[in-house]
Parts: C-alpha cells; structure tokens; sequence
C-alpha cells in the first residue's frame, strides 16, 4: 500500500512539472521543483537503494517527457545521487527517526531548500563536463538560487503531504506473515 501511494505520489509531481511547471514562461529562469521535492520525502522516509531507485526514476521521467532540452539521464543522475546521499544522511545520523516520522515540518522544508541547491549545483557540474554552452557562473548562481527558493516555497505542497501519507502507511502497521519456525528456517 506504501509503495502504490508513493508511485502515485510521485507520478503526479512528474506529470505536474512536466504538464504544467515546466511550460510556464518564468522571466527569472527556472520554475519551482515539484519532483524533486516528491523525491525529497520519499528519501527521509526510506532506504538509500530506494531512494536512489526513486530519483532516478522520477529523474528519467523527466529526462523523456517533453519539454526536456537536455541530454537524457542528465536529470535521472543527478536526482538519483542526491536521494541517496540524502537518504544515506538520514539512516547514519538518525535524522527523524529510524522510518523519517519523526521530523519536523521546518526541518523538512530546510532539508528541501538545500537539496534544491546540492542539485541545482550537481545538474550544472554534470552539463559543463558535457559541455553545456548555457553553463555560466553567472546563470548558474541565479538558477541554483531562483530555483532551490521556489522549490522551498512550492514544498509544503509536495513535501509535506507525501511526508504524512508515508508516515501514515508505514511497514510496521502491517502484519508479517511467518510460518512456523524449524531449525532450518524457511
């Protein structure tokens, strides 16, 4: 059931930016990160590979589906590091519990704001060692910048509410089935 409310979750953020965010003419750059805050809670509440998984995923996603402009996988790399890294932090320092329920709604939003950046910054690296002619310092500063604030703004759609329903669906609310046990186990 987690898995299902996470799948739709997160496929709703991938189309909702790419039918909606991304075709909206912003004069300052770029748009807010709807995905990229999915991916953000999926990642505090659950293990580095599916984390990783996740963001890539919802990275290819976006890589595929129209209006992309940049080389596919660019966006699946950058996303899938950044949830691992993220959910890494989480499992080795014990930020918000051991299933991510016990975080704070602030502590999820700053979490969010300087994921924002770290992939902001990651998806630049990545386009200047592809030789992306559109990597400056100059767009760079205010697209990581523009990007990862409207992206902080945007997540207490996003964030918050995949946070709660995966805190609510949690593994342990469901039973595991056991046989019975014998010295050579199942």
């Amino acid at each position: 059931m987690r898995a299902a409310a996470t799948l739709l979750m997160v496929t709703v953020a991938v189309l909702a930016q790419a039918t909606v965010v991304n075709r909206l003419p912003f004069e300052w750059g770029p748009g807010p990160d709807l995905v990229l805050a999915a991916v953000v809670a999926v990642a505090l509440t659950t293990s580095p590979a599916a984390a990783a998984g996740c963001g890539f995923a919802a990275g290819l996603a976006m890589d595929v589906l129209p209006p992309a402009e940049h080389p596919m996988g660019r966006y699946a790399l950058v996303l899938c590091l950044a949830a691992y890294v993220l959910a890494l932090l989480r499992a080795n320092t014990g930020l918000g519990g051991s299933a991510g329920t016990g975080i704070s709604a602030w502590t999820a939003l700053g979490i969010t704001a300087v994921t924002a950046a770290g992939v902001g910054v990651g998806y630049a690296f990545v386009g200047l060692v592809m030789g992306d002619a559109n990597v400056t310092l100059a767009a760079v500063g205010r697209n990581v910048a523009v990007g990862a604030l409207l992206t902080t703004l945007f997540a207490p759609l996003v964030t918050l509410p995949v946070l709660w329903v995966r805190s609510l669906l949690t593994e342990s609310d469901f039973a595991t089935i056991q046989g019975p046990t014998s010295t050579g186990g199942w």
